[in-house]
């Protein structure tokens, strides 16, 4: 309104006057756990332990598995993952996974609100939250060793009694609606919101969804969804850290005792046809001085783990070529980021990208350059000096990763009743990488990086 700002506060001040005035009393004082502990715990049907990386792997006879690995890495500290589902591949729509996990998070519990959790949790370092991944769903906590009941609890109750409040689902529509906002006026949210589908051949569950489709996701629909799978999906849970083994497996038996569906399937996503020798040219609506320009190349999936770590090693190695050959020719200060990211759901699919942010006026000859140098490296020879430069700091890296509770935890033990393989890929990952040769890059250079495989997109701003 056209009010001035005094006679619009000295109208709400008379308004508030003639309001009747009751006693004060303060919003019921947030308890937790308010659950009842589980009358029946689950007994422990069978036992394999997995001695040569320090893994045990217990199930339920209701089906739950509980996988094991007590470590020294941080003294004090246990980390906590439950997984069940199969994430974004059952979406209803897509963009919906994105907008559910929001929701989940914003809404708290059943019994609490998220600021009545936040308060009940304040002595405490335990926290949970919840993820959306691309083939399952997953509750994951940290906490202090002396408070591993409380994360087991945080975790059952969040599964068994959680909240879809409307107070969630505003907050996210509005984060969403700020977020899209600033994405659509940067070179990289236009990459999110348009370009990752692209290199996915248009599959949507790459990117991100139309600002107009995230406004049609209702409450009902994230309820929908996500309510049954949390009351009957089967579940896994993996625990790492500095804990007692005992009281572990009683707490598990104990807030994850109820019956459950008894199958731990791995899902697959769906066949991708990477756009070969296509070009996508987006502009985005910004006044700045920055384009983004990416060139990638379809590599394979996941699952050949030793592939997987030799296509690494090659990114490595055309990172080092393009940041000195652009700075050499060109003298420009740019970063290029190049990697390869091979999927875990989508058979045969991966891609090796390069990107960088660069001036508009000079995004088409650096597309070119790109492509070369991947061309040059397809064609040519690798130095060894090449292949040290690459694979030093891997392997440095290396021998840090695993004596990390994160690796164990996201690398080894979530998700290895799907996928059993992991459980050995910490036993040749030093070996592996240590054995890599030139011929071995080269040989994938010579398969990946042929310049007629390649796509493009390049943002700039109009």
């Amino acid at each position: 309104s056209g009010d001035a700002p005094e006679a619009v506060i000295l109208a709400a001040f008379q308004e508030a006057e003639k309001q009747e005035v009751g006693p004060w009393s303060a919003e019921q004082t947030a308890v937790f756990p308010y659950l009842s502990v589980p009358e029946q715990a689950a007994k422990v049907a069978e036992h394999t332990a997995f001695e040569a990386i320090g893994v045990d792997r217990y199930q339920f006879a209701n089906g739950v598995i509980l996988n094991l690995k007590k470590t020294d890495f941080a003294p004090n500290e246990v980390n906590v993952a439950l997984i069940f589902g199969q994430g974004k591949l059952s979406e209803p729509a897509p963009g919906l996974g994105m907008f559910a996990e929001s929701v989940v998070r914003e809404s708290g519990l059943g019994g609490l609100t998220r600021e009545q959790l936040s308060a009940a949790l304040a002595a405490y370092s335990s926290r949970v939250s919840f993820q959306v991944n691309e083939d399952n769903f997953a509750f994951k906590g940290k906490g202090l060793t002396s408070e591993t009941e409380l994360l087991f609890q945080l975790v059952s109750t969040s599964l068994l009694d959680p909240a879809f409040r409307s107070a969630g689902y505003q907050r996210t529509r509005e984060q969403m609606l700020q977020m899209y906002g600033q994405l659509e006026n940067t070179v990289e949210g236009v990459m999110q919101l348009q370009g990752e589908s692209f290199l996915a051949g248009g599959n949507r569950r790459y990117g991100m969804v139309p600002l107009a489709e995230m406004k049609k996701f209702t409450l009902a629909q994230v309820q929908d969804w996500l309510a049954p799978i949390m009351r009957d999906a089967a579940l896994e849970i993996s625990v790492v850290g500095d804990f007692n083994r005992d009281e572990v497996i009683r707490l598990a038996g104990l807030y994850f005792g109820g019956q459950r569906k008894n199958t731990h399937t791995a899902a697959t996503g769906s066949r991708i046809i990477f756009p070969q020798g296509r070009s996508l040219n987006l502009p985005v609506a910004s006044a700045s001085d920055r384009a983004l320009v990416t060139v990638a190349w379809p590599t394979e999936d996941f699952w050949d783990i030793s592939r997987t770590r030799r296509l690494s090693v090659l990114a490595s190695i055309l990172d080092d070529r393009v940041r000195k050959q652009i700075r050499e020719e060109r003298g420009a200060t740019y970063s290029p980021v190049v990697y390869n990211r091979p999927s875990r759901v989508d058979p045969g699919y991966g891609v090796l990208r390069s990107q960088m942010i660069v001036a508009p006026d000079q995004a088409a000859m650096l597309t070119e350059k790109l492509k070369e140098i991947g061309a040059g490296l397809a064609r040519g020879k690798i130095t060894a000096d090449e292949l040290e430069r690459a694979l030093e700091p891997t392997l440095t890296s290396i021998r840090d990763l695993v004596r990390n509770n994160r690796y164990w935890l996201g690398s080894v033990l979530i998700g290895s009743s799907r996928h059993p393989q992991q459980l050995e890929w910490p036993l040749t990952i030093q070996k592996d990488f240590a054995a890599i040769t030139r011929d071995d890059i080269m040989a994938l250079a010579g398969k990946y990086l042929q310049p007629e495989k390649a796509a493009e997109v390049i943002i700039t701003p109009k």
